[in-house]
């Protein structure tokens, strides 16, 4: 795809967080708009609404319960709840919020490859940072992976509200799940997650020049000596190699475009 219609896609893609500044709801975003989005989404994942017996003992008014499955993966069945669509400039403002906007589709591809993946997860303890609204790729590997722990995590205090709703509908079994505001940026990290995780997991957190740095800062606060992090991100100018270089300088790093066959075949069908 030539560079002027990528940064076109672009440009549409973040046209969707500005209708819902200047409208106050995703549902009034234009059908141009969205299927622009739409179309970068692999459609991995479906989703089906459930009924309204479905509640947690903080359920908070507004949003809607769906169920999540996958054709390729017979098993995923994950109880997800979305925020309510009326989203105002207030609740966007402050730390970044675009995770309740919608489920973007590196969350949708890192959920994937985790279930690919379930093995290497076994008996670990995985922190997903900056997951929104959902965390999905956090809960899929609380279901299905035999993690010992997962602790899902994003900045928005009404994100992690709404994850402790989908921990307490869900079954984890013998995994341990918790939900919490974790922030990069000037502040310290909590001193009972520091160097307590196998895993780091993370998609699409790269787009804000002023906390690539931090957030390189804080997986290495986060991990075990010898974990690892998985990050999952679009190129988006030059967000995603600005991140490779400041990782560098902390990590052995390894980028991979090719990681699951049936993602890039489905990556390719996008880009032509």
């Amino acid at each position: 795809m030539e560079s002027a219609e990528r940064k076109e896609i672009a440009r549409k893609r973040w046209k969707i967080l500005a209708q819902v500044l200047q409208r106050g709801t995703c549902a009034d975003v234009s059908d141009n708009v969205v299927s622009v989005r739409r179309f970068q989404t692999f459609g991995l994942l479906n989703t089906s609404p459930i009924g309204s017996d479905v509640s947690a003992s903080n359920d908070q008014a507004g949003g809607l319960w769906f169920s999540y499955t996958c054709n390729r993966l017979p098993d995923l069945h994950m109880k997800i709840k979305h925020l309510d669509s009326e989203i105002s400039a207030e609740r966007l403002n402050g730390f970044n919020n675009t995770g309740n906007v919608c489920v973007w589709p590196s969350e949708e591809v890192m959920a994937y490859y985790c279930m690919q993946h379930v093995q290497d997860f076994k008996d670990q303890r995985v922190c997903e940072l900056g997951g929104g609204m959902t965390c999905l790729a956090g809960i899929a590997l609380g279901l299905y992976s035999d993690a010992s722990h997962v602790e899902i995590t994003d900045g928005n205090e009404e994100s992690v509200q709404n994850l402790q709703c989908i921990i307490d509908v869900n079954d984890f079994g013998h995994t341990t799940m918790a939900a919490r505001v974790v922030r990069w940026g000037d502040q310290k990290t909590d001193a009972d997650l520091c160097t307590t995780f196998d895993t780091v997991i993370c998609a699409d957190c790269l787009f804000f020049d002023s906390g690539r740095e931090s957030l390189a800062s804080l997986i290495h606060d986060l991990l075990k000596p010898g974990g690892k992090a998985l990050i999952f991100a679009p190129s988006r100018g030059k967000t995603f190699y600005t991140f490779g270089e400041i990782a560098r300088s902390l990590f052995d790093v390894t980028e991979e475009e090719n990681y699951l066959t049936e993602v890039w075949a489905l990556h390719t069908k996008v880009i032509i």
